[in-house]
Protein backbone atom coordinates (compact mmCIF):
# COMPACT_ATOMS: atom_id res chain seq x y z
CA UNK A 1 0.00 0.00 0.00
CA UNK A 2 1.39 3.42 -0.99
CA UNK A 3 1.34 5.75 2.01
CA UNK A 4 3.13 8.68 0.31
CA UNK A 5 0.98 11.78 0.29
CA UNK A 6 0.46 13.67 -2.97
CA UNK A 7 1.52 17.32 -2.56
CA UNK A 8 -0.75 19.81 -4.31
CA UNK A 9 1.32 22.77 -3.07
CA UNK A 10 4.10 23.46 -0.60
CA UNK A 11 1.82 23.04 2.42
CA UNK A 12 -1.25 21.13 1.22
CA UNK A 13 -1.72 17.50 0.28
CA UNK A 14 -4.44 15.94 -1.81
CA UNK A 15 -5.57 13.90 1.19
CA UNK A 16 -6.45 17.08 3.12
CA UNK A 17 -9.12 17.81 0.50
CA UNK A 18 -10.43 14.23 0.51
CA UNK A 19 -11.78 14.03 4.07
CA UNK A 20 -15.19 13.02 2.74
CA UNK A 21 -13.94 10.65 0.03
CA UNK A 22 -11.67 10.65 -2.99
CA UNK A 23 -11.90 13.39 -5.57
CA UNK A 24 -12.05 12.54 -9.27
CA UNK A 25 -8.62 12.59 -10.92
CA UNK A 26 -9.95 15.29 -13.24
CA UNK A 27 -10.47 17.61 -10.23
CA UNK A 28 -6.84 17.47 -9.06
CA UNK A 29 -5.70 20.47 -11.20
CA UNK A 30 -8.55 22.60 -9.81
CA UNK A 31 -7.47 21.80 -6.24
CA UNK A 32 -3.84 22.50 -7.17
CA UNK A 33 -4.91 25.95 -8.35
CA UNK A 34 -6.95 26.57 -5.19
CA UNK A 35 -4.07 25.42 -2.98
CA UNK A 36 -1.31 27.33 -4.77
CA UNK A 37 -2.97 30.54 -5.92
CA UNK A 38 -5.38 31.12 -3.05
CA UNK A 39 -4.80 29.10 0.14
CA UNK A 40 -0.99 29.34 0.13
CA UNK A 41 -1.28 33.11 -0.29
CA UNK A 42 -3.60 33.38 2.73
CA UNK A 43 -1.30 31.17 4.79
CA UNK A 44 1.66 33.37 3.83
CA UNK A 45 -0.19 36.61 4.68
CA UNK A 46 -1.07 35.44 8.19
CA UNK A 47 1.97 33.20 8.86
CA UNK A 48 -0.44 30.63 10.19
CA UNK A 49 -1.10 27.00 9.27
CA UNK A 50 -4.55 26.13 7.99
CA UNK A 51 -6.76 23.19 8.83
CA UNK A 52 -8.95 22.00 5.96
CA UNK A 53 -12.34 20.96 7.37
CA UNK A 54 -14.03 20.11 4.05
CA UNK A 55 -12.85 19.77 0.48
CA UNK A 56 -14.26 17.59 -2.27
CA UNK A 57 -17.70 16.15 -1.59
CA UNK A 58 -19.79 13.61 -3.41
CA UNK A 59 -23.31 14.76 -4.25
CA UNK A 60 -24.65 12.62 -1.39
CA UNK A 61 -22.05 13.97 1.04
CA UNK A 62 -22.88 17.51 0.01
CA UNK A 63 -26.57 16.90 0.69
CA UNK A 64 -25.72 15.45 4.13
CA UNK A 65 -23.75 18.63 4.92
CA UNK A 66 -26.78 20.74 3.92
CA UNK A 67 -24.66 22.13 1.09
CA UNK A 68 -26.02 24.15 -1.78
CA UNK A 69 -27.17 21.74 -4.54
CA UNK A 70 -24.78 23.57 -6.93
CA UNK A 71 -21.89 23.61 -4.44
CA UNK A 72 -18.38 23.90 -5.80
CA UNK A 73 -17.42 21.29 -3.17
CA UNK A 74 -18.76 18.76 -5.71
CA UNK A 75 -15.60 19.42 -7.69
CA UNK A 76 -14.96 19.19 -11.41
CA UNK A 77 -12.02 20.23 -13.60
CA UNK A 78 -13.60 23.73 -13.68
CA UNK A 79 -14.26 24.40 -10.00
CA UNK A 80 -13.63 23.31 -6.44
CA UNK A 81 -14.03 24.53 -2.87
CA UNK A 82 -12.57 24.08 0.58
CA UNK A 83 -13.65 25.06 4.07
CA UNK A 84 -10.81 25.80 6.47
CA UNK A 85 -9.80 27.51 9.66
CA UNK A 86 -6.65 28.80 11.30
CA UNK A 87 -6.21 27.55 14.87
CA UNK A 88 -4.97 30.91 16.20
CA UNK A 89 -8.00 32.77 14.78
CA UNK A 90 -10.65 30.04 15.01
CA UNK A 91 -12.72 31.94 17.59
CA UNK A 92 -12.93 34.95 15.26
CA UNK A 93 -11.89 34.69 11.60
CA UNK A 94 -13.34 38.11 10.63
CA UNK A 95 -9.93 39.75 10.13
CA UNK A 96 -8.87 36.97 7.76
CA UNK A 97 -12.20 37.13 5.89
CA UNK A 98 -12.00 40.92 5.56
CA UNK A 99 -8.45 40.76 4.19
CA UNK A 100 -9.47 38.15 1.61
CA UNK A 101 -12.50 40.05 0.37
CA UNK A 102 -11.19 43.61 0.63
CA UNK A 103 -7.43 43.61 0.11
CA UNK A 104 -6.07 40.34 -1.19
CA UNK A 105 -6.90 40.46 -4.90
CA UNK A 106 -7.00 36.66 -4.82
CA UNK A 107 -8.82 34.87 -7.67
CA UNK A 108 -11.55 33.31 -5.51
CA UNK A 109 -15.06 32.85 -6.79
CA UNK A 110 -16.89 32.73 -3.45
CA UNK A 111 -15.60 33.41 0.05
CA UNK A 112 -17.91 32.83 3.02
CA UNK A 113 -17.30 33.46 6.71
CA UNK A 114 -19.28 30.80 8.55
CA UNK A 115 -19.93 30.80 12.29
CA UNK A 116 -20.43 27.50 14.09
CA UNK A 117 -20.56 26.07 17.58
CA UNK A 118 -16.86 25.16 17.52
CA UNK A 119 -15.66 28.41 15.93
CA UNK A 120 -15.42 30.09 12.56
CA UNK A 121 -14.52 28.54 9.23
CA UNK A 122 -14.00 30.17 5.86
CA UNK A 123 -15.35 28.65 2.66
CA UNK A 124 -13.25 29.52 -0.37
CA UNK A 125 -14.00 28.40 -3.90
CA UNK A 126 -12.43 28.77 -7.30
CA UNK A 127 -14.26 28.60 -10.62
CA UNK A 128 -12.49 28.72 -13.99
CA UNK A 129 -15.32 30.60 -15.72
CA UNK A 130 -16.43 32.87 -12.88
CA UNK A 131 -16.85 36.44 -14.04
CA UNK A 132 -17.66 37.77 -10.57
CA UNK A 133 -16.56 37.28 -6.98
CA UNK A 134 -18.92 36.99 -4.02
CA UNK A 135 -18.40 37.41 -0.26
CA UNK A 136 -21.01 36.21 2.24
CA UNK A 137 -21.43 35.56 5.95
CA UNK A 138 -23.69 33.14 7.80
CA UNK A 139 -23.84 29.98 9.86
CA UNK A 140 -22.25 26.64 9.10
CA UNK A 141 -24.44 24.04 7.38
CA UNK A 142 -26.64 26.86 6.03
CA UNK A 143 -28.29 27.09 9.46
CA UNK A 144 -29.15 30.76 8.91
CA UNK A 145 -29.52 32.96 5.84
CA UNK A 146 -26.34 34.48 4.42
CA UNK A 147 -25.70 38.18 4.07
CA UNK A 148 -23.58 39.55 1.22
CA UNK A 149 -20.55 41.75 1.79
CA UNK A 150 -18.74 44.14 -0.55
CA UNK A 151 -15.54 43.10 -2.29
CA UNK A 152 -12.56 45.43 -2.53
Amino acid sequence: MDTQKQQLSANFTREEFELEGPMPESSVPAFEFLANRILEQIRLQFSEPMEITSGHRSEAGNAEANGNPHSEHVSTPDYCAADWTMPRFKADMRGVFDWIRLSSGLPFHIVVLEHGKSGDVIHTSWHRDASSRVAKEGSTHNASPYIEWAIG
